[in-house]
C-alpha cells in the first residue's frame, strides 16, 4: 500500500511533465509551414531567410538562456517557453504580414532554446529527489520519443486540420494545445534552483571560448565535430527544400503531412537504435558522404520532376538518409564523451552544438541574396559543391582517426 501510494506519486509528475512536453511538441503549423508563409504575403526565400534568423537568435540566447535556467526554477522556465510560442500563436492569429511572422519565429527561437535547456535539466533535478538520477538515461530516452512522438503525430493532424479547416482555426486549436501544455507544467512538482556556485554570465561566454580553444587543438575531436555539423546544417537544408518542392509538384495537403511525418518519425527510429548498431562512427564517414551527395541529387532531380509517385519516393529515401545522419550525431556525441575529461565534457558539447548552428545560419541567411536572381536548385547547386569539397577535406582528416 505505502509503496503503490510512494510509486504513483513518484510518477503521477514524470507522467505530466512527458504528456506536457508531448502536447508542446505538437506544433500544427509545422507541415504546412509554406503555405501558411505563402497566405501572408510571403515566399520560399523568406522560408530560408526567417529560419536563418531562427538559428542566429538562438545561437545568441543560448548561453544567457542556459544562464537564467541555472538561477531560477527550471519549472518556470518550461512554463515561460510555453507562453513565449503561445504569444507568438496570438500574434499569428490577429495580424499577417512579414514582420509579424518574422517576430513570430524570433519568439518560437527564444521558446524553443528554453524549453531544450530547461527540460532535461527539470527532469534530472526531479529525478535526483526521488534519489532515481542513476535511471536518467532511461528518461530521457523517454522524453525524447515524446518530443519527436509529438513531431510525428501532428504532421499527419496537421495537415489534415489545415486542408478542412484553414490556418485560423489551426492557430486556434494550437493556441489550446499550448495554454493546456502550459497548465500542466504549472502543475509539477517546483524544485528550487540551487544557485549557489553557479557561474555568472560572463563566465559562461569565457568557458566557452576557452572549450572553442580546448577543441582546436584536440584533433581527434575538432574533424568529427567539424564534419558532424557539416551534416546536420546540410540536413536542415535538405529537409526545407521538401515543402517549396512537394508545392512545386503539386502534392496534395496530406502527402505534405505524410512526408514530414516520415521525416520525425524516422528520426525517432533511428535515435531509438543508436545504442544498438553493429557498425562503428568510422566506418559510418564514407557511407554519409555518399549517402548526402544523392540526397543533392535527389533535389536536383525533384526541382524538375512532376511525377508525384517518384517524388514521393526521392523524399522518403532523403527522410532515411537523415534519419542515418542522426545515428552518426547520436555516435558522435556519444565518442566526445569518451574521449574528453569530465572537467572538458561540457565545454566540448557546447562546442559541438554551435558549430551546425553557426554553419546553418549562414546557408540560410546566403539565401536571401543567392535566391534573388536564381532558382532555388542553382541554390542548392552552390551547397553540394561547397559539400564536395569541404566533405572530402574533412574525410581525409578523420582518415587516422578510429577511436
Amino acid at each position: 500500500m505505502n509503496f503503490s501510494a510512494l510509486g504513483l506519486r513518484k510518477y503521477f509528475n514524470i507522467g505530466v511533465f512527458y504528456l506536457a512536453i508531448f502536447i508542446r511538441a505538437m506544433l500544427l503549423l509545422t507541415p504546412i509551414t509554406l503555405l501558411f508563409y505563402q497566405e501572408n504575403g510571403l515566399s520560399v526565400k523568406e522560408l530560408f531567410f526567417f529560419q536563418g534568423i531562427f538559428y542566429l537568435v538562438s545561437i545568441l540566447i543560448e548561453l544567457p538562456v542556459g544562464y537564467i535556467a541555472d538561477c531560477v526554477s527550471r519549472k518556470y522556465v518550461l512554463v515561460i517557453s510555453v507562453i513565449v510560442y503561445l504569444i507568438a500563436n496570438v500574434l499569428w492569429f490577429f495580424h499577417s504580414g512579414y514582420w509579424i511572422i518574422l517576430c513570430g519565429e524570433i519568439l518560437y527561437a527564444i521558446s524553443k532554446v528554453s524549453m531544450d535547456i530547461a527540460n532535461s535539466g527539470y527532469l534530472y533535478d526531479y529525478l535526483a529527489t526521488i534519489k532515481m538520477e542513476s535511471h536518467m538515461p532511461k528518461y530521457l530516452g523517454y522524453l525524447n520519443f515524446y518530443l519527436a512522438a509529438g513531431t510525428a503525430v501532428v504532421c499527419l493532424i496537421g495537415a489534415k486540420l489545415y486542408e478542412n479547416f484553414g490556418s485560423s482555426n489551426v492557430l486556434i486549436i494550437e493556441i489550446i494545445l499550448l495554454s493546456i501544455s502550459s497548465l500542466m507544467l504549472l502543475m509539477l512538482k517546483d524544485i528550487p534552483s540551487a544557485k549557489k556556485g553557479k557561474l555568472k554570465i560572463s563566465e559562461r561566454y569565457k568557458d566557452f571560448l576557452s572549450g572553442v580553444n580546448f577543441v582546436w587543438n584536440n584533433d581527434k575531436i575538432r574533424d568529427y565535430i567539424l564534419y558532424s555539423g557539416l551534416l546536420v546544417a546540410l540536413s536542415i537544408l535538405l529537409a526545407l527544400a521538401f515543402q517549396p518542392l512537394m508545392l512545386k509538384a503539386a502534392f496534395s495537403i496530406t502527402l505534405f503531412g505524410v512526408v514530414t511525418c516520415a521525416n520525425h518519425g524516422l528520426r525517432a527510429v533511428f535515435s531509438a537504435f543508436a545504442g544498438r548498431v553493429p557498425f562503428k562512427l568510422y566506418n559510418m564517414r564514407v557511407p554519409l558522404y555518399i549517402a548526402f551527395i544523392l540526397c543533392f541529387i535527389g533535389i536536383f532531380i525533384l526541382s524538375f520532376s512532376k511525377n508525384v509517385q517518384l517524388n514521393l519516393v526521392i523524399l522518403l529515401t532523403i527522410c532515411i538518409i537523415i534519419g542515418f545522419q542522426l545515428l552518426f550525431t547520436i555516435l558522435h556525441i556519444a565518442r566526445i564523451h569518451k574521449n574528453v575529461d569530465s572537467s572538458c565534457r561540457g565545454m566540448a558539447m557546447s562546442v559541438n552544438n554551435v558549430v551546425p548552428k553557426i554553419l546553418t545560419v549562414i546557408i540560410l541567411l546566403s539565401s536571401h541574396f543567392f535566391m534573388n536572381n536564381t532558382e532555388m536548385w542553382k541554390f542548392y547547386m552552390y551547397f553540394f559543391v561547397f559539400f564536395l569539397i569541404s566533405g572530402a577535406f574533412l574525410l581525409v582528416k578523420t582518415k587516422n582517426i578510429k577511436e
